[in-house]
């Protein structure tokens, strides 16, 4: 069995759950059919072909005695033929033979039955293994007078019982197998789509260019795949509005922002500086909430391409502060796929923001085969660990560290987050060494846009494939 096979029914998926639960099933209506064939099938079968051999031992032992002269050599040929009993003149393999115990199974069980229907014969009887196919049962009736004469009979366990069981046994294993080939075959029909749904839900960001799942298979699936294809049709013109409306009022707030700027330029040169500067101030800040909204409304998606992570990571830090030092750790990384627009935006948000709270901020990126990261940390006042998941909605600031004095629109955090979710990267926020944020962005440099807008059924069947 192959990893990939084993990874796809472990215990807590559902193909895992699925299959122990047929194997159980399975495997308990098995033991319970042997129990009751050994109690009801095989035990009574094996005690009537006991009695048969003691009932025709009897019949031999009763014409040995009545007429020895009838033991000619039709009789003993039709003994063997038929009853499969051998009538000896002596004892010629003595030494070969072993007294019977309980660990002789069912021979055992033949000494038992022939001493109860023998006991006043002074019989006796051996166990011979020294034949190559099934063990002998020996039996010895003295003659019951002076003479020496005795009537030895020899037979071996008939195989049939043992056999019956053994087909009985086969016919289980066959039956297991063949429910853990009808399981493993509705565990597929019933697990890809899940799979399937599973992908399509990490690929969809409700952006435009989403592949709706195939409305095919089973009622329940179809009927699953449809409200999911419906669903994400109402959020992707939800947020289509939503961008559509938030850009209609971005241009429209900026028509009289610019008015007003003019209007400033305008006055008169002895106006008070202080005043001027006020006024410009908090058109600047209109403005950037303005873009800021508008960009968080947007929530596009950038298609990834191959950039050198070293150099992408050097500008972008550089451009906010180039006295910054980014500190490397881990192996060097060459070209991967990412979205360069979208992490210059993410990673500029977090230096800016660790600038203002902080006094001192550095940024470390840690690389390994598997993804990169990439530390923003300040010593500023910090985010409680109880805010550091309502810090990344929206317009949302903490009233102690990030208040209206200190500037900030309220949307950094949440943008950064947005076009993490959209990029697939993963956002972290902890506590410095130095006491304040340490925020971090992960990027897996192995994912490829697959698992990103505009997820075609090809591609998710390639990552389905990865997983069987």
């Amino acid at each position: 069995m192959s990893r990939k096979l084993l990874n796809r029914i472990r215990a807590n998926s559902l193909a895992g759950k699925f299959s122990l639960i047929i194997g159980t099933s399975t495997l308990l209506l098995g033991v319970c059919f042997v129990i009751l064939y050994q109690l009801y099938g095989f035990s009574p079968l094996r005690q009537q072909w006991i009695e048969n051999r003691v009932s025709d031992v009897g019949v031999i032992e009763r014409l040995w005695h009545v007429s020895p002269e009838f033991f000619d050599f039709k009789l003993r040929s039709y003994m063997v033929d038929k009853k499969k009993l051998y009538i000896e003149n002596n004892l010629a393999q003595q030494d070969e033979l072993s007294p019977i115990t309980r660990a002789d199974g069912v021979l055992y069980r033949l000494k038992s039955a022939f001493e109860e229907n023998f006991s006043n014969k002074n019989i006796r009887t051996y166990a011979d293994y020294s034949e190559n196919q099934n063990p002998a049962f020996w039996v010895i009736f003295p003659s019951g007078t002076e003479s020496d004469d005795v009537l030895v009979i020899k037979l071996f366990v008939s195989p049939k019982p043992l056999r019956t069981l053994d087909l009985v046994l086969i016919a289980i294993i066959l039956s297991v197998v063949a429910t853990a080939i009808t399981a493993l075959y509705s565990m597929n029909r019933i697990s890809r789509p899940m799979t399937q749904l599973a992908y399509a839900t990490q690929s969809f960001r409700g952006v435009s260019g989403y592949d709706p799942l195939p409305e095919t298979g089973s009622d329940e699936v179809v009927l699953l795949a449809r409200s999911f294809n419906d669903m994400a049709e109402e959020i992707s013109a939800l947020i289509s509005n939503r961008t559509t409306i938030t850009a209609g009022l971005s241009h429209d707030l900026r028509t009289p922002l610019t008015r007003m700027r003019l209007a400033l330029e305008l006055l008169p040169e002895d106006t008070d500086p202080n005043l001027l500067r006020a006024f410009e101030e908090n058109l600047q800040h209109m403005n950037s909430l303005i873009s800021d909204a508008a960009l968080f409304a947007k929530g596009e998606q950038e298609r990834p391409q191959k950039m050198n992570f070293r150099d992408l990571v050097q500008s972008i830090v550089h451009t906010v502060d180039k006295a910054l030092v980014v500190e490397w750790f881990g192996a060097q990384p060459a070209d991967i796929q990412t979205a360069p627009n979208a992490l210059r935006r993410c990673v500029t948000n977090l230096v800016q923001n660790a600038m203002q709270y902080g006094k001192n901020v550095r940024v470390q990126v840690r690389v390994t085969q598997e993804d990169a990261e990439i530390h923003v940390l300040d010593d500023g006042p910090g985010i409680p660990k109880a805010e550091r998941q309502r810090i990344l909605q929206p317009f949302v600031r903490l009233d102690k560290s990030r208040n209206l004095e200190t500037g900030g629109s309220g949307l950094g955090l949440a943008i950064v987050n947005q076009l993490c979710l959209i990029h697939n990267w993963t956002l972290e926020i902890g506590a410095s060494p130095a006491g304040g944020t340490d925020v971090a962005i992960t990027i897996p440099t192995k994912v490829s846009s697959e698992i990103l807008r505009g997820t075609s059924d090809l591609a998710i069947q390639e990552r389905l494939a990865d997983v069987k």
